[in-house]
């Protein structure tokens, strides 16, 4: 199931490319939303049918977003990430994030995901790691 088509992804006045191009970079904005969305997407293919209209367009956005981040950065995928140093570490005044070198690879999705498409998914629920639970 396509997030985006080439006409929506246009209408929403992201970075210019073509059609080849589009396919490529759709391909890998969507594994990279699928796997941080833990593939609630894939599971229930009907769960977008369900949201409003304006759930639909923050996420056809968030793809968008996507898209044109790897498109910018070049970053399709963590170990991109990793080898770019983009993700080292990170100062402002006295104070120094670093994150290491980490070959876990269950969390790094976030590190080649837009830190805009985190903000979209996280308000769309869409990044819930809980379980529910009903007495």
């Amino acid at each position: 199931m396509a997030y985006l088509t080439y006409e929506e992804y246009q209408q929403l006045h992201f970075q210019d490319m073509n059609e080849e191009s589009f396919n490529k970079v759709l391909m890998r904005a969507t594994m990279a939303i699928n796997s941080v969305t833990n593939f609630r997407l894939l599971k229930n293919d009907k769960l977008m049918d369900d949201w409003p209209d304006w759930m639909k367009e923050q996420f056809k956005q968030a793809v968008g977003l996507q898209m044109e981040y790897v498109a910018k950065t070049g970053i399709e995928t963590a170990s991109d990430a990793r080898d770019m140093g983009n993700i080292s570490s990170s100062s402002i005044g006295d104070t120094t994030i670093s994150t290491g070198k980490s070959d876990t690879g269950s969390s790094d999705t976030s590190l080649y995901l837009s830190p805009d498409v985190v903000s979209i998914l996280g308000a769309l629920g869409l990044l819930y790691k809980g379980v529910a639970y009903v007495r």
